[in-house]
């Protein structure tokens, strides 16, 4: 199936293929595209229904009018998917800022959660998104962090530099820059990750919830370089929900899928079946 459903009134592009149990795929950026998990979430489609989309103006997805996208909106538009595919319950797949949604999901409707899987994850708080931020920019180096800022100033007036911050930055998402080679040009919708991201700056915090979390299994495979190690997501997670499994996936930095599929791809199997 590939279709575009309306979803809370907006255009929503769907993916859908495979047989079994489905396991939806939440994708990063914020304002990144389903694409990302192919040809990856192929892998899995014998076992399971996978179910692919591109968030509110990502992707294939409409704009909304008046640029009004958030965390809830994200949830409620996730919510409105599931009753209109007439799933009771979803495996979840979330990967970086698609970790926080799962759970952020998960946190409003866990009775129609079987099991979360994460990768490249941020944390439960804002705290984690910041520490993110820190690390990343600490690798960048004092010389490409002013390249970085400058880009980053360039774009918030109109000037569109989107190419230039990914040629800084992408090659700290991955263990081998040969990765980037095979990362093939996804769509990125620069508004949705403009104000998804000051969302997430203000308000995104979990921990409230994490007594409700705590009853849904939840797996995380980290990257072993990635941008928040394995370690530093114990530290996050596991003071909060102690239940929360950590696989390591070596050789491996951010983007986990595009250089490990095959390892990922026998995590994810087994944890969902």
């Amino acid at each position: 199936m590939n279709k575009h459903m309306t979803l809370n009134g907006k255009s929503i592009y769907v993916k859908s293929f495979g047989n079994g149990d489905p396991i939806v795929f939440l994708h990063g950026g914020p304002g990144g595209s389903h694409e990302f998990f192919l040809p990856f979430a192929e892998r899995l489609a014998a076992d399971h229904t996978i179910i692919l989309y591109d968030q509110a103006g990502c992707g294939m997805s409409g704009a909304v009018e008046g640029d009004r996208y958030s965390i809830q909106d994200e949830v409620g538009n996730l919510e409105a998917l599931r009753q209109e595919l007439g799933l009771e319950r979803m495996n979840l797949f979330g990967e970086s800022w698609g970790s926080m949604l799962a759970l952020s999901y998960a946190a409003k409707h866990p009775s129609h959660v079987e099991k979360i899987m994460l990768t490249a994850a941020i944390g439960l708080t804002n705290e984690a998104y910041a520490a993110f931020k820190t690390e990343l920019l600490q690798k960048l180096g004092p010389f490409k962090k002013m390249r970085f800022m400058v880009n980053g100033m360039l774009h918030a007036i109109g000037i569109n530099r989107t190419k230039q911050i990914f040629n800084l930055l992408d090659p700290y998402y991955v263990y081998s820059k040969e990765t980037l080679k095979k990362k093939k040009h996804i769509p990125y919708n620069d508004v949705v990750q403009s104000k998804i991201s000051k969302d997430i700056e203000e308000s995104y915090n979990l921990l409230p919830h994490v007594k409700t979390l705590s009853s849904i299994p939840i797996l995380i495979a980290q990257g072993s370089h990635d941008i928040l190690t394995p370690l530093h997501i114990e530290r996050f997670f596991k003071e909060h929900l102690p239940h929360v499994e950590i696989v390591e996936i070596g050789e491996s930095g951010h983007w986990t899928v595009l250089e490990q599929p095959g390892e990922m791809a026998s995590v994810a199997a087994f944890f969902f079946k």
